[in-house]
């Protein structure tokens, strides 16, 4: 904060270099040459606005002084300030002003005085700043003087105030400016219930314009202890390099945060290496932890700590106008399981795609891959993938369509598995769009409908990795409908809706890979309301018509006032035999009332019977400040049972949340 009142006052100082040219009620000159402005003197410099009672120029030493009201302001509204007297030897670029206050972006700032010694060098008396405004001065810090260079602050007797009371003192302060500098960042203080004391410290290192570093200690009196090293170098705007290692010591034996693990997962040396490299076409990433456990341990926010897995890679792309080239390898660290056993890995897959090519009346194209699935109990397989493709306009029946033809060739090398090692056929695909708006009453109706026909002439039983091995049989008709409708200009409704029917007299199930005996395929609508600006409403839903099931809805609606915002959102899927796979409910609510701010979070399971997070929190906010308890309830399983945690946030000056843990049970 003082950091920002003190740039403002150095763009403060530098604005008043205006020249002698002054609009005012009354110029004269002295008989010694000197210019005086008096009665709403004014003048605009390079985007800044300046204004006073009296101002009296020196032309032969280049002196500018300003006397009474002096009020400037910059052309973009950042920088607004009022003092008493400046001062500034344009020659010189020496100055100052006096009983100056004002504002800089979202800081405001006073001092009883400001003197520019140098061309990057000023001195502050008796100062203050905060990111309240003026009439709800309630958080500020006072210095009694400060140092400023264009490297670093460094500012003397630090007073942090709350409502005029002194709460925290610091004789000396000193932080960095400008561009980034070599210091210690804010640290870390709290306690959970596994440990009475946590004390985390970065500390940066700027090491050139282009590189820097931060080492971070990490001390806990009862868990693991460790040390963190993070280093960055940029070669150009988009190449980067970012490595990082995480080493931490555990204590021998574990205490009661390793009670439903497996033994033999502890490591008493733990550690994460962490490393991403791009350079042109190439693309590395590194992210290998000693256990899946360490992300729980070690990281304090609920999104670190539920990452379900790391992926290591190596990727080469190369782009050009007629085709497209990647060479990948990838593997996962399965961090949701005690060992990486069934994890699949892609080790290596290489892809070429031809971009489209005229050929008479067809653009025609080509994709391949090869891809090997590898894991350590050996559930992968080796594919060879090779499409091609002709894309075409065609008009049947007085309508232009667009038809696509494409012959699907999958290759597997299995071990030892009962499926189909080779899949090959032709799929066929036809799209023929409809489009129909029109206005009634001030409301406006876009509306389109899309016919397609899509056939394939056989099922296969090969293995299912991803997208490409989805080659099912069909035969079918589908009708996807869009609209959205408008009103004052402004979208109140849109809906989609997509269905269909299969001639071969069959579809998989869209809850299970099953086949069920009918043509008439499942209906899938998309439906959003916007009745107000504050107000929507969602559902989608997934019906199959022929066994009467609802498989898959989701139902969300949010609500958004001034003080208060309401969210609900239900998910439910079922199979064919109508019984739940899937049912749960999440239910949020955030309140500003006055001083106070509440709110909270809940998903509960229905089939599992079981509240999977809870989430509430309390405190009090003023106009830069806030303090709030964040009491928070996760489920990690039967082995794990129920974490419930308690954080203290508190933002000072509207800058950032610093959480403190103070409970971890």
């Amino acid at each position: 904060m003082v950091k920002g009142s003190l740039v403002c006052l150095l763009i403060l100082l530098i604005s008043l270099t205006f020249p002698a040219q002054i609009v005012s009620q009354r110029v004269y000159t002295d008989e010694e040459g000197n210019v005086y402005a008096e009665g709403e003197v004014e003048a605009n410099y390079k985007g800044v606005y300046i204004r006073a009672d009296k101002v009296k120029y020196v032309p032969e030493t280049k002196e500018v002084f300003a006397y009474g009201n002096v009020y400037i302001k910059t052309e973009d509204g950042k920088l607004e300030v009022r003092a008493k007297e400046a001062y500034l030897n344009l020659r010189t670029k020496r100055g100052y002003m006096i009983s100056a206050e004002g504002r800089f972006e979202s800081f405001y700032f006073s001092a009883t005085r400001v003197d520019k010694e140098g061309e990057h060098l000023y001195r502050i008396r008796e100062g203050s700043v905060t990111t309240c405004p003026p009439e709800r001065r309630e958080l500020y810090v006072c210095f009694s003087r400060a140092k400023v260079s264009d490297r670093y602050v460094t500012s003397f007797n630090n007073s942090l105030r709350f409502f005029k009371v002194p709460i925290l003192y610091s004789p000396f302060v000193m932080f960095p400016v400008g561009e980034r500098r070599t210091g210690f960042l804010p640290p870390m203080i709290g306690s959970n219930s596994y440990n009475t004391f946590i004390y985390i410290q970065p500390f940066f290192w700027a090491i050139s314009r282009d590189k820097d570093a931060t080492f971070t200690l990490d001390f806990r009196d009862n868990q693991a202890k460790g040390i963190r090293a993070e280093y960055r170098q940029a070669f150009t705007l988009k190449d980067r390099l970012f490595a990082e290692l995480s080493f931490y010591k555990e204590p021998y034996p574990p205490g009661e945060w390793w009670q439903g693990r497996p033994p033999e997962a502890y490591k008493q040396n733990r550690f994460r290496a962490q490393l991403s490299f791009r350079r042109g076409n190439w693309r590395f990433a590194l992210d290998l932890p000693s256990d899946p456990y360490f992300f729980e341990d070690v990281y304090f926010s609920q999104r670190k700590r539920t990452t379900p897995f790391t992926l290591s890679y190596i990727t080469y792309s190369r782009m050009d106008r007629d085709y497209y080239l990647s060479l990948n390898a990838r593997a996962f660290y399965d961090l949701t399981s005690p060992n990486n056993e069934r994890t699949v890995h892609m080790l290596p897959e290489m892809g070429f795609y031809m971009r489209p090519k005229q050929a008479g009346p067809f653009h025609v194209s080509l994709t391949t891959a090869f891809t090997n699935f590898q894991s350590e109990s050996d559930l992968g397989t080796k594919r060879l993938i090779f499409y091609p493709q002709a894309e075409t306009s065609l008009k049947l029946l007085g309508r232009t369509g667009y038809l696509q033809l494409k012959w699907i060739n999958n290759f597997y090398y299995s071990k030892g598995e009962d499926t189909d090692e080779r899949v090959s056929t032709l799929y066929g695909e036809y799209r023929v769009p409809f489009f129909f708006d029109f206005s009634l009453k001030g409301s406006d109706f876009s509306n389109s409908v899309e016919v397609v026909y899509s056939f394939l002439p056989e099922d296969f039983n090969n293995p299912r990795f991803d997208n490409f091995d989805e080659v099912n049989k069909q035969n079918k008709v589908s009708l996807r409908y869009t609209s959205s409708l408008l009103y004052a200009s402004r979208t109140v409704a849109t809906l989609f809706v997509e269905g269909g029917y299969d001639f071969l007299g069959s579809y998989r199930f869209p809850t299970e890979n099953v086949r069920v005996s009918s043509g008439l395929q499942p209906i899938r609508a998309i439906l959003s309301l916007y009745p107000s600006e504050e107000v929507t409403l969602s559902q989608d839903a997934t019906y199959d018509a022929y066994l009467g099931v609802l498989a898959r809805s989701v139902t969300s609606s949010s609500l958004k006032l001034k003080r208060i915002n309401l969210r609900a959102s239900y998910v439910v899927s079922r199979d064919r035999e109508k019984k739940r796979l899937s049912d749960q409910y999440s239910l949020g609510a955030d309140l500003n009332v006055f001083f106070t701010v509440l709110g909270g979070s809940i998903t509960y399971d229905n089939l599992a019977d079981k509240e999977l997070y809870r989430r509430v929190y309390f405190g009090v906010k003023g106009s830069c400040w806030s303090l709030t308890a964040d009491l928070r309830r996760t489920y990690y399983g039967e082995e794990k049972g129920y974490l419930n945690e308690v954080y203290l946030v508190f933002n000072l000056f509207n800058l950032r949340d610093f959480e403190i843990p103070f409970r971890r049970r």
